[in-house]
């Protein structure tokens, strides 16, 4: 497909790092310059700089990141002359390719006598990386690249020099465990978008009773007042209904005083969403950011969704995009669980196998947020007449637009 000039923003995606609790640290904000919507090395102070101007100037941090810490890849260029962003937030993170010469350490001194926090990524040991350690704070060791014993060896030579091991590429609830144990205190990786254990768990009670729920809110035969009847029976769920749509998310100039109120302006498939998200944010043992994600992707759906299509809202992909989580809050394979809900061939085609716009709009997003720019099919998207540089736009504008939902979503109780 023709790809966007150089004038246009690149791709930016963020991605989730974590402490032991399981609480967001910081986001790695990543990037691909979009001409290739590929790593290219010729481009990387390009690159890297865009995503610096995009977060903190043509955004603002906040919008981006919150109130946490954004790590940001730096080129030898950028690390030469840093640039003068926020010292609380910004981690600069040094790539595993730079040559380590008197320049680059020199320049490591001075960043961290401003203040800055540094981090190595993907550090291996070797003659000249071992010189960086002594102006790093943070570490992080591809946990798929290195063998257990080459993990080990890292860990026990890292430990004693007082910096924080940050285990990245964890895929998998056992390796968090594992890394857990070795003695990391930073985690980032794919693990949280998928249950802890697929198969041969019992579902809890909490659990079961947000499934019923869930298959009567989607049931078609369901109603509005039938709808209104079910909300109204939990207190807490209904004050939560109503804050939200009266929140900054949704534009209505009038409050909103009554479940039917709020039904009749949202329509009966926004509102089956709304209280799905609201249902399992209950899930007392899943972190905040799980829900904040699976917000993100629904909001994200929806508006390439409604781009890529003649959809004047994008409900449906709404939905595909808040469903696509499901089996991370339930601990349970996806199949078993749209068993018990009565969804829509559509949505469940599109949930179990990327099937019709919904499915491929998923696919899509899911590849994105990996930052996995070459599997996403930009001639679809082309096809569809989304140019490659608009899902940029997309995915910052759901994440400004999830910061204003969620103090509504309520995440005490």
């Amino acid at each position: 497909m023709s790809q966007p000039n150089q004038k246009h923003l690149p791709l930016l995606a963020r991605q989730p790092i974590f402490d032991t609790e399981m609480n967001v640290y910081a986001y790695e904000l990543l990037c691909r310059d979009s001409d290739e919507n590929r790593a290219n090395i010729s481009c990387g102070d390009q690159a890297s700089s865009q995503v610096l101007l995009r977060a903190f100037t043509d955004l603002s941090i906040g919008e981006v990141v919150g109130e946490y810490k954004a790590f940001i890849n730096f080129t030898r260029n950028l690390l030469l002359s840093t640039p003068p962003f926020s010292r609380t937030q910004l981690v600069i993170e040094v790539l595993e390719d730079q040559i380590v010469d008197n320049h680059l350490l020199a320049s490591l001194g001075q960043i961290r006598a401003q203040g800055y926090t540094i981090a190595l990524d993907d550090f291996t040991l070797t003659s000249s990386s071992f010189k960086m350690l002594e102006y790093a704070d943070i570490v992080k060791l591809d946990v798929l690249a290195l063998s257990e014993a080459e993990l080990q060896h890292h860990v026990e030579y890292l430990k004693p020099l007082g910096v924080t091991l940050l285990a990245e590429k964890i895929e998998t609830y056992e390796m968090l465990e594992h890394c857990k144990s070795l003695g990391f205190r930073l985690f980032q990786g794919y693990f949280l978008s998928r249950p802890q254990i697929m198969s041969g768990r019992k579902v809890s009670e909490n659990r079961q009773t947000i499934l019923q729920l869930l298959a009567q809110l989607n049931d078609p035969g369901t109603d509005i007042q039938a709808i209104e009847h079910l909300i109204a029976q939990d207190p807490v769920l209904s004050y939560k209904m109503l804050k939200l749509i009266n929140s900054a998310a949704f534009h209505f100039v009038c409050k909103i005083e009554s479940l039917r109120q709020a039904i009749t302006l949202l329509g009966l498939i926004q509102v089956r969403s709304w209280i799905t998200l609201l249902s399992m944010a209950s899930i007392d043992d899943k972190p905040r950011e799980l829900c904040v994600a699976t917000l993100v992707r629904a909001r994200f759906c929806q508006t390439l969704g409604e781009a890529a299509t003649t959809s004047k809202r994008g409900d449906t992909f709404f939905t595909v995009g808040l469903l696509s989580t499901i089996d991370a809050f339930m601990d349970a394979p996806m199949e078993e669980l749209l068993q018990r809900i009565s969804i829509s061939e559509n949505i469940r085609s599109a949930l179990m196998y990327y099937k019709n716009n919904e499915g491929k709009v998923l696919e899509i997003i899911k590849q994105y947020e990996k930052a996995d720019w070459d599997n996403i099919d930009w001639s679809w998207l082309q096809h569809h007449g989304v140019e490659a540089s608009a899902l940029g736009h997309f995915y910052t504008e759901s994440l400004v637009w999830v910061t204003s939902a969620l103090e509504s979503l309520v995440f005490d109780g």
